[in-house]
């Protein structure tokens, strides 16, 4: 992701892409998990991969927020492979929005995008530290009153040493101008009382001890303890190995006997196991059977169901065919029909009149 970045920057894209898509530059980690919005991830890398191939001359129609993530994810996985980049993943890890699909795909296009910018790598420029390097120090090394001593007294021979080299550089350059050679006298020892330096070095050593606290979790306080328990383990693993040996032995002695007495057992109840196994051949013979009983009697039970329900319609409809008959409803009903049919012949034979008067009437205009 620092790489994606990196080229992002080189790319401008802070002013370029973020301003113009109204959108917050990346975090060093936005593509490595998934965010909290995937819709909205997803939609900021179709937008970024829109921007670089749009840089390197290649026209993509950039895909909406709202668009469905199949389709566009077959189109990028197109466009990837119309541009020969070699992509070996499948549509759904581009659809994720994030992981190595998507960040290998922003690397490659924005390589691409630098190249078709003809950006150039300078080689690094190394500035010159004239600094001395400073020594390393023996963190575990302890303070004594001698090496204080030895350290002080190189330190101040150093010290006389380097004065004089400049004393010596500034007489020749005076010789140079001046044409005068000076000797410049200079005392070799240090203005330090020796006593009073080691009775500061007594007094100041204890101060300088470190005092390091046992950690329970250092592996180094655990090494003895290591060191003893897999002694004691040395020590009792040959008297254990032989009463496990033994135990072994009292196993298979133990099941020796169990297979025998097995044996011993099945011969004299043979028969006995003869018998018992006809015996549950009649028994599943006997079960078949009942099954079958019990089939046939659901049979017949849906049947009696079935016969006592049509017998209750059939006593219905005798119950409703003798109240008919005892009752005089039949016989209104005869009586309005009659009264019916009469008013229905009258206006027939009203119609009939009405027709016969205007044939008469029409044959008497004719005439």
């Amino acid at each position: 992701m620092e790489d994606i970045l990196d080229r992002l920057r080189l790319l401008k894209y802070q002013k370029t892409f973020c301003k113009s898509m109204n959108l917050k530059p990346l975090t060093p980690y936005y593509f490595t998990r998934q965010s909290t919005n995937p819709n909205e991830q997803f939609y900021y890398f179709t937008s970024l991969f829109t921007w670089l191939l749009k840089l390197m001359n290649i026209n993509f129609e950039r895909p909406g927020q709202f668009d469905d993530p199949n389709a566009v994810s077959t189109n990028i996985l197109n466009a990837i492979k119309e541009n020969n980049i070699p992509f070996d993943y499948g549509p759904n890890k581009i659809k994720q929005g994030y992981g190595d699909a998507i960040i290998y795909i922003l690397v490659v296009l924005a390589d691409k995008a630098l190249e078709a910018k003809k950006f150039v790598y300078q080689k690094p420029i190394h500035l010159s530290n004239d600094n001395p390097e400073e020594a390393e120090v023996d963190e575990d090394a302890e303070v004594t009153t001698d090496s204080i001593e030895e350290v002080i007294s190189d330190d101040i021979e150093n010290e006389d040493e380097m004065y004089i080299d400049n004393l010596s550089s500034y007489n020749n350059q005076t010789q140079i101008q001046e044409e005068e050679i000076i000797k410049p006298v200079v005392s070799t020892k240090p203005s330090v009382d020796p006593t009073q330096w080691k009775l500061e070095v007594e007094r100041a050593a204890p101060l300088l001890k470190i005092h390091i606290t046992n950690d329970n979790k250092d592996w180094r306080v655990h090494l003895d303890q290591i060191n003893i328990h897999n002694n004691k383990i040395t020590s009792s693993l040959v008297d254990t190995k032989s009463k496990l040996e033994r135990l072994h032995k009292e196993i298979e002695k133990t099941l020796e006997k169990i297979s025998s007495r097995e044996t011993y057992i099945n011969t004299q109840f043979e028969s006995q196991i003869e018998e018992n196994r006809e015996i549950q051949d009649q028994l599943s013979i006997l079960k078949q059977k009942y099954m079958n009983s019990s089939a046939n009697v659901n049979d017949l039970t849906n049947q009696l169901s079935q016969i006592s329900e049509d017998l209750d319609n059939v006593k219905l409809m005798i119950d409703e065919f003798g109240n008919g008959m005892t009752d005089s409803k039949p016989l209104a009903e005869i009586k309005q029909s009659n009264t019916r049919l009469k008013n229905e012949i009258k206006q027939m034979n009203l119609r009939i009149g009405v027709i016969e008067h205007t044939l008469l009437s029409a044959k008497m205009k004719t005439k």
